[in-house]
């Protein structure tokens, strides 16, 4: 049976859980499945906004993509994943500029 979580309760947990509802702690998986679920995140972040508990919150954004931008990327999840992916084990071999934050 597949479970249906709501925006809150995916992006409030230290865990990555699946559609059957199995929860993996995200120091036991490995740094391509971590970016595979940033990536999921991101190429679904329509459905999050939508499926947020508070509806009022569907009016504050304009889109998913400032929906995202404010809150997906500052949510427990987001920003546990990416303190594990700071250690890279191969960076870029060029010079790029890095944009504010």
């Amino acid at each position: 049976m597949m479970i249906k979580m709501s925006t809150e309760e995916v992006l409030n947990r230290r865990g990555w859980a699946d559609s059957w509802g199995n929860v993996t702690e995200l120091e036991d998986m490995t740094k391509e499945h971590l970016q595979n679920v940033l990536y999921y995140l991101y190429k679904n972040r329509d459905r999050y906004w939508f499926n947020c508990k508070d509806a009022s919150l569907i009016d504050r954004f304009k889109d998913g993509d400032e929906f995202f931008q404010l809150v997906i990327r500052k949510s427990t999840l987001w920003t546990s994943i990416i303190e594990i992916l700071e250690s890279p084990e191969e960076g870029f071999n060029f010079a790029f500029y890095l944009p504010e934050r």
